[in-house]
């Protein structure tokens, strides 16, 4: 049930991204990453934390919607993560804010 509520969430998020509401901050330089982190390693460092220290670790996001929605405020990186079972690349980390902190990441 929990992974189809993640599944729904990433659906949406990307189903939205074409939207007005989102920003598309590709122009902006986000931070170099010189290694891509292990999603276990990305959420232990973003869970629980604020919108200042999110900015501050991983830069500008490669989209973001900037407002209180359905799914809260949705965050997405790309090409900072892999998946440590298949040693993949992840295309896209979603960090997912409620009440001012992280609550979920979401990885495709």
């Amino acid at each position: 049930m929990k992974n189809i509520f993640l599944i729904s969430l990433l659906a949406a998020a990307l189903a939205l991204s074409g939207c007005d509401q989102f920003s598309n901050t590709d122009a902006s330089a986000p931070k170099v990453q010189a290694q891509k982190l292990s999603r276990d390693a990305f959420t232990r460092l973003v869970m629980g934390k604020s919108d200042n220290f999110v900015m501050e670790k991983f830069g500008q996001p490669y989209l973001n919607n900037n407002y209180a929605g359905q799914f809260g405020i949705l965050w997405t990186y790309k090409d900072i993560t892999f998946d440590p079972a298949s040693g993949r690349p992840d295309q896209y980390a979603t960090v997912v804010f409620e009440n001012g902190v992280v609550a979920r990441v979401v990885f495709k």
